[in-house]
């Protein structure tokens, strides 16, 4: 679930911003091939890292909250 949530924001918020796809894959030192293998929702194969190197890359910022469930 989390890397389609991930996919999901960082595929939104590339419509949205001025950066080309090739200039994006540019600063991630990756192919212009694997940066739509990551935006590809279907493809599982990813890591969680890629995408948040991705999402870094977007200006996004990232919070990760872990909480005890409440019983």
């Amino acid at each position: 679930m989390w890397l389609y949530k991930l996919t999901v924001a960082a595929r939104a918020r590339i419509e949205e911003c001025a950066l080309s796809k090739r200039e994006i894959s540019r600063k991630l030192r990756t192919s212009p091939t694997q940066l739509y293998r990551l935006l590809d929702q279907t493809n599982y194969n990813k890591s969680i890292g890629q995408m948040l190197a991705l999402l870094e890359v977007l200006n996004y910022e990232i919070e990760l909250v872990i909480k005890k469930k409440a019983i």
